[in-house]
């Protein structure tokens, strides 16, 4: 039988989860009037919760997530809480980019289908998180013209991360694209923040990135970064 620490090392940050009834009960007596209503809604719907990074005084046992509300007067609206990992019914990762094109802007629709095809054609696949993800699995109105397109990708070798950061760059000045790459092991890096330490001209590498994972933050030097990756594939 797997320990409450394997059951959580199982999740990434913006996996999506779905909760037990007993969870979604345990939750809404916790919140306060602001956030109650939202709670029983989410409930009633059916709706998944983000897996966001663990908080330092979570439990073992505990599976820290996220809620996200439409944005009021401009303002993000976010739930941080937790729950017994044994209350998560359903666990997949964040959904496919071509899984809610639909849901995009009217404006980002041709351009993000032409990324999502160059990317294919390479063998890559990007998932997104943030506004456009919420949007898509709650139907609220999320996106705004100032929204902006969080993708995820997880390279396989560092000859796919290169082709998969040449490609953001083609498309970086028609789209709002921001978002991380996924090493393997669970680790983010903002592939902007990447592209930035690649202008430094560094051929050692040394470059620091900031890394995040479950359990924080740290700073690596891409090198260290690119050692996980394979040269190629």
């Amino acid at each position: 039988m797997s320990t409450y620490v394997e059951q959580v090392e199982q999740f990434q940050r913006h996996d999506l989860v779905w909760l037990s009834h007993q969870a979604w009960e345990m939750l809404a007596m916790a919140q306060s009037p602001v956030w109650l209503h939202a709670v029983r809604d989410w409930q009633q719907q059916e709706w998944p919760a983000v897996v966001r990074r663990r908080d330092s005084d979570a439990a073992e046992s505990e599976l820290c997530i996220g809620l996200e509300l439409p944005p009021q007067d401009g303002q993000r609206r976010r739930l941080a809480t937790r729950v017994s990992v044994e209350h998560v019914i359903e666990h997949q990762s964040g959904l496919a980019l071509n899984t809610v094109l639909p849901l995009a802007l009217p404006e980002w629709q041709n351009d993000l289908r032409a990324l999502q095809q160059d990317a294919a054609a390479h063998g890559l696949r990007f998932r997104v998180y943030g506004a456009l993800s919420w949007q898509f699995l709650t139907g609220q109105p999320h996106l705004q013209n100032v929204s902006p397109i969080d993708l995820l990708f997880r390279p396989a070798s560092q000859r796919q991360l290169q082709l998969i950061l040449q490609l953001l760059s083609c498309f970086q000045q028609r789209l709002p694209l921001d978002g991380e790459i996924l090493f393997p092991q669970g680790q983010a890096v903002s592939w902007r923040a990447w592209n930035l330490a690649d202008s430094a001209g560094d051929v050692q590498q040394e470059q620091k990135v900031l890394v995040k994972d479950q359990m924080g933050a740290r700073l690596c030097s891409q090198r260290d970064m690119l050692a996980l990756l394979a040269q190629s594939a």
